[in-house]
């Protein structure tokens, strides 16, 4: 492993997002010589303010199916409200808050292991390795919006309708949620990402494969908490 690499970062920030996907190294030796941790935060913004573009009919046909059983009343304000200019774009104008919010609770919740097996820890560097791999991550929720808009919104009669899971969650049976949002943290996305942000966690703080995993853990962990908890809310199929 590198224990550090001398001078300042060499890709351009463009450069440094693509090659996200076909030379990672490359992209975790510019962030251990300090490229900065906003670069990946826009792309992946950006990217999050598409999917929530896309997701805003989809979001209120599932509102006119009313799966929660709200009265008739409510779901007609409801609508109203949805509809309103205000409401209606809310989801892109924060997604880039958002990002940043996830960002620094998933990135600190791992980071207490870096802190822990690395000799030279670094927040800011830990936080660019976990941004740049939720690029990929994010592309994957866009790639399955984008289906589901493909498929048609008039088509969809139920919240299985509204998913397109790019994994193992896709195999689940109607009903099982818990399974479901576990799964859904295991898309070939999500997985891709992991590795990633542990190859990051390898490459810039010199961990071991073990130190990597352990970083990981807690990340998955949390990930599927969430998951669990929109399950339970009524969000999975």
């Amino acid at each position: 492993m590198p224990n550090g690499h001398g001078g300042g970062p060499v890709m351009s920030p463009l450069a440094r997002v693509l090659a996200i996907f076909h030379a990672p190294t490359k992209v975790f030796g510019d962030v251990d010589r300090g490229s900065p941790w906003w670069e990946p935060w826009i792309a992946v913004s950006l990217i999050n303010m598409i999917t929530a573009y896309l997701i805003i009919p989809i979001n209120i046909r599932l509102f006119e199916l009313n799966p929660q059983g709200f009265s008739a009343e409510d779901v007609s304000r409801g609508l109203e409200s949805m509809q309103a200019l205000h409401m209606k774009y809310l989801g892109v104008y924060t997604a880039p808050f958002s990002v940043l919010f996830a960002a620094m609770v998933f990135s600190s919740v791992s980071y207490v292991v870096v802190g822990v097996l690395s000799d030279r820890p670094d927040f800011k560097k830990h936080l660019t390795v976990y941004l740049y791999s939720s690029v990929i991550v994010s592309m994957g929720i866009l790639l399955s919006n984008l289906i589901v808009r493909w498929n048609g919104v008039e088509n969809i009669q139920s919240i299985g309708d509204a998913v397109a899971p790019l994994g193992p969650a896709a195999f689940v049976q109607p009903g099982q949620k818990i399974w479901f949002a576990v799964l859904s943290t295991l898309d070939v996305f999500s997985v891709w990402s992991y590795v990633l942000f542990g190859l990051g966690v390898m490459y810039v703080f010199d961990l071991t494969r073990r130190g990597a995993l352990l970083t990981v853990l807690p990340y998955w962990l949390l990930a599927v908490l969430i998951a669990l908890v929109g399950a339970r809310l009524g969000g999975a199929p």
